[in-house]
C-alpha cells in the first residue's frame, strides 16, 4: 500500500501524540467560523480591530500551526527517515502552547495589552522553542538531506523568527518602545509567519505529499530548489530593510523575488499534476487543488498591494488575509487531512486485524458525499466573503460566514466519524 509507505513507518511517533494536535486544531477550527459569524458586522474597516487581532490569532495559532505541529511531529520522522528526538518533549510543548494561545486570544479580545498578553506570548514562545528544539535535534540525524528537508528547515527558522516579533510587538503594546511604526512591524511579523513559516512547510510538504496521492513519477525538482533559494533571499531582504525607514526601492526588488519564488513552486506543484498517473481527482485534491489557485490570486493581491497605497482602499487588507487564511491555507489543510486522517486512524486501529476480521475500506472512513457538499459550501463562502467585503455588504458577509460555519461543522462532523471508527 503506498500510503503506508510513505505516511506512516516505524519511525513515526504514537498516533495518540499527532491526534491530540489534530483534535485541538479542528476544535479551532469551528470555534474560528463561529467566531466570524458571531461578529461579522464588526469585520470591517482597518484590521488591527481587537476582534480581528484576537480571531486571527484563533486561525493562525490555534487553526493553522496546531495542525503544522501534529503534521511535522507524523511527516518528519517518516520523511527524513529518523525517529523524533523527544516525544515526551512534543507531549509537554502541547500543555505548555495551548494555555498561551487561549490566553493570547482572550487578551486581544478584551485588548488587555498588559502583563497577561506578554506572560502569553512567552508561553508561546517556549513551546516554539521546544518544537524547534525538538525538530533540530531529529534532523541532525538525517544523513541524506531532500528538498522537503530544506523547506522544513527553513520553515522552523522563521517560526523563531516569527515567535520573537511577536513577543516583542506584545512587549510594545504594553511598554511602546519602538520608534518605527507598530504596525510595520506587524505586518512583517505576518508576512514571516504566512510565508516564511506556513507557507515552507505547505511548500516542502506538498512535493512529498502531492506525488504520493495522485502517484506522481518521474519529474524534475528544478523549480522546487529555484523557488527555496528565491523565497529565501527575498524573505530575508525584505525582513532586514523593513527596519529601516526610505527604502522603497529595495522593498519592491525582495517583494519581486518573493513572488518569483511563488511562481516557481507553483509551476513545481503544476509539473507535479501533469506527471501524474492517478488522472481522477478525489476529495482531498479537489480541496488542494482550488487552494494552489487560490495561492495564485493571492499572489497577484499581493503584488497589487505591495505597489498601490492600499490604505485607502476599503477592505482590501482583510480581503488579501481572508484569502490567505481561508481560500489558500485552509481549502489545503482540510484537503489533506481528508487525505491523511482516515488513513493513520485506519492503520493506527485495524493494520494488525486485516485478513483476520472484516476491516472497514478507506473509502468507509467518512461520509464523502458530506465532504463534497463541505468542498462547495467553502468555495461559495469564500468567494461570497471576498464579493461582500470588496462591496461592503454586511448582509453578503453575515451570508458568506453562516455558509463557512456550516462547512466547518461537517468537517468536524466527518473528523469525530474517522476517529470514532
Amino acid at each position: 500500500m503506498i500510503q503506508s509507505e510513505s505516511i506512516v513507518s516505524a519511525y513515526a511517533p504514537p498516533f495518540k501524540l499527532v491526534a491530540k494536535y489534530f483534535i485541538a486544531a479542528i476544535v479551532s477550527f469551528v470555534l474560528l467560523n463561529f467566531l466570524l459569524l458571531l461578529n461579522y458586522s464588526e469585520i470591517v474597516g482597518h484590521h488591527f480591530n481587537p476582534k480581528i487581532l484576537s480571531i486571527n490569532h484563533v486561525a493562525t495559532l490555534g487553526w493553522i500551526t496546531m495542525i503544522i505541529f501534529g503534521a511535522m511531529f507524523q511527516l518528519v520522522p517518516v520523511v527524513l527517515e529518523t525517529k523524533l528526538f523527544s516525544e515526551k518533549l512534543a507531549e509537554i510543548q502541547f500543555w505548555i502552547y495551548l494555555p498561551g494561545v487561549i490566553g493570547l486570544v482572550y487578551c486581544f479580545w478584551v485588548f488587555d495589552t498588559g502583563i497577561n498578553m506578554t506572560f502569553s506570548a512567552v508561553l508561546l514562545n517556549l513551546a516554539m522553542f521546544i518544537f524547534s528544539f525538538n525538530i533540530i535535534i531529529t534532523m541532525k540525524s538525517v544523513k541524506k538531506w531532500n528538498v522537503t528537508a530544506w523547506y522544513l528547515a527553513a520553515a522552523i527558522f522563521y517560526l523563531i523568527v516569527t515567535a520573537i516579533a511577536g513577543l516583542l510587538l506584545a512587549i510594545n503594546l504594553w511598554t511602546p518602545y519602538v520608534k518605527l511604526d507598530h504596525l510595520q512591524y506587524l505586518n512583517l511579523h505576518a508576512h514571516i509567519a504566512f510565508i516564511g513559516w506556513v507557507s515552507m512547510v505547505i511548500m516542502g510538504v506538498s512535493f512529498k505529499l502531492i506525488p504520493m496521492f495522485t502517484l506522481s513519477h518521474g519529474f524534475p525538482l528544478t523549480n522546487a530548489k529555484l523557488a527555496f533559494w528565491i523565497l529565501n533571499v527575498g524573505l530575508l531582504g525584505i525582513s532586514t530593510i523593513m527596519h529601516y525607514k526610505d527604502t522603497t526601492f529595495l522593498y519592491y526588488i525582495f517583494t519581486g523575488l518573493i513572488v518569483l519564488g511563488i511562481i516557481f513552486f507553483l509551476l513545481q506543484i503544476r509539473i507535479i499534476f501533469k506527471n501524474r498517473i492517478r488522472k481522477k481527482y478525489d476529495i482531498g485534491i479537489k480541496f488542494s487543488v482550488v487552494a494552489y489557485l487560490m495561492l495564485g490570486l493571492t499572489t497577484i493581491l499581493g503584488t497589487f498591494i505591495a505597489f498601490v497605497d492600499y490604505q485607502n482602499i476599503i477592505n482590501l487588507t482583510l480581503i488579501y488575509g481572508y484569502m490567505i487564511i481561508f481560500g489558500y491555507i485552509s481549502m489545503l489543510i482540510v484537503g489533506q487531512m481528508y487525505k491523511i486522517v482516515p488513513f493513520l486512524v485506519w492503520y493506527h486501529k485495524y493494520s494488525s486485524k486485516v485478513g483476520l476480521e472484516p476491516v472497514p475500506m478507506l473509502k468507509d472512513m467518512f461520509n464523502e458525499k458530506f465532504a463534497q457538499i463541505e468542498f462547495y459550501l467553502m468555495i461559495t463562502a469564500v468567494f461570497g466573503s471576498l464579493y461582500s467585503l470588496a462591496f461592503g455588504s454586511v448582509i453578503g458577509v453575515m451570508i458568506s460566514f453562516s455558509i463557512m460555519f456550516i462547512s466547518s461543522v461537517i468537517f468536524l462532523f466527518n473528523m469525530i466519524t474517522i476517529f470514532r471508527k
